[in-house]
């Protein structure tokens, strides 16, 4: 899925230099922390197991699943028996200000860096009609235990005006292969994964297409603190706790990224382990963590911790999620930011939106803190088609972040 940030390479300076035992010892040091990361995912993974088998035969507690992230959009054709197929096609209308239109090198990360994410489709320095994104998607479920899904998304595909040098390689047309995944239903309460997956931390990243989020802009921390996909392994499902259902999602990956977008950053290793569960019908609350190297910064461990809510009162909503990044090589690469969102109903296909966020990029000071403020109108007709039409304003260090008037048309298919 999508409109991706990344992040700039990050060299160690004295890379050049390291003499052969130094290299050895980083590399053991560096593979002890990924072995021991890994046995404490799998320890979570027993523990769950564990407390599943314990619960024997006796009846679940009777309230929903915590959360349920869609593996598709609500619509889709059955091509043959257990193959389905389904997608959607956006289409955007960027209109961006000066702000937006501040030229640079943003959001690169690294010493001097710009805010911004770059001249990614949705990030444009220039007006712009574009077919965003071209999703299709297919799964087969051949018996009740497998399932198999892939994804593929035509970015950017048609531009007008066309896309020029000077545009930066972010909003080049691309076809991203977004998802390709083999599950095997081991028990009720566990799922095997195997593939290349949505990255389990927060919410938005794993719902962020685009007929099931409220906003054309996306919000940077859901993409700029952490690679959003990640080829490897996870393990997910439900087990009962107390009267409540806990949500589990325990992954790992190894580098190798399927197809990785321009727009993107990639795993070299990483694990990491997300909770959730509902305190009551209409509040849901999670935690991510995560320890991972990244491609685009050498010599540096990251841990991630994020936090993630969103609370229904009849029509009305509210969302909101947290990320704090920290890097082992003295602060290099470190991120934090959060945003909340709340949407309206104005009628019965109609909603008003508005969001604030706010997020402190690598090698900015704390009185350097980008923000963005948002406001915007939904119309959603049924299942099948999306209207949204919204307003950002960026403001404090925010040369190069989205700021104009953005605007899309969704067809569910």
């Amino acid at each position: 899925m999508d409109d991706k940030d990344r992040m700039s390479k990050q060299g160690s300076p004295s890379d050049g230099a390291r003499s052969a035992p130094s290299v050895r010892r980083f590399l053991r040091r560096r593979r002890a922390a990924v072995a021991g990361a890994i046995r404490a995912g799998m320890a979570i993974v027993l523990c769950l197991a564990g407390a599943t088998a314990l619960a024997g035969d006796e009846p679940a507690p009777d309230v929903p699943v915590a959360e349920h992230i869609p593996d598709s959009p609500p619509t889709g054709i059955a091509l043959a028996p257990g193959v389905t197929f389904s997608g959607y096609g956006t289409v955007q209308l960027l209109a961006p200000d000066h702000r937006s239109r501040t030229q640079g090198d943003p959001g690169r990360g690294g010493p001097g860096a710009a805010a911004g994410p770059g001249d990614d489709a949705q990030f444009s320095q220039r007006a712009r009609l574009n077919l965003s994104h071209l999703s299709g998607i297919a799964w087969w479920e051949p018996t009740p235990a497998w399932k198999v899904l892939g994804e593929v998304d035509l970015q950017d595909v048609i531009q007008v005006p066309h896309h020029a040098d000077g545009d930066g390689p972010d909003s080049t047309p691309f076809v991203a292969l977004d998802r390709l995944y083999a599950d095997y239903h081991l028990t009720d309460s566990m799922t095997v994964r195997a593939g290349k997956f949505l990255t389990p931390i927060g919410r938005w990243n794993q719902e962020h297409s685009d007929p099931l989020v409220w906003t054309v802009l996306r919000p940077l921390i859901s993409q700029a603190a952490f690679p959003t996909s990640a080829t490897g392994l996870m393990v997910l499902g439900s087990v009962p706790l107390a009267d409540r259902w806990l949500d589990y999602q325990v992954y790992g990956a190894d580098g190798g990224d399927w197809r990785r977008s321009p727009r993107s950053q990639a795993f070299d290793r990483a694990v990491g382990v997300r909770v959730s569960t509902a305190l009551d019908g209409d509040l849901q609350l999670g935690v991510s963590f995560s320890r991972f190297d990244e491609s685009d910064y050498a010599s540096t461990r990251f841990t991630l911790v994020g936090v993630d809510a969103a609370w229904t009162w009849r029509r009305v909503e509210f969302s909101g999620e947290a990320i704090m990044r920290r890097g082992s090589n003295g602060g290099t690469g470190d991120e934090d930011g959060w945003f909340g969102q709340a949407v309206v109903p104005l009628a019965d296909r109609w909603w008003a939106v508005a969001r604030v966020e706010a997020y402190r990029r690598p090698a900015e000071s704390e009185s350097a803190r980008s923000r963005t403020a948002l406001v915007g109108l939904v119309y959603k007709s049924g299942q099948h088609w999306v209207f949204k039409a919204e307003w950002a304003h960026a403001a404090g260090n925010a040369d190069g972040l989205p700021s104009g008037l953005l605007s899309s048309v969704t067809l569910v298919y």
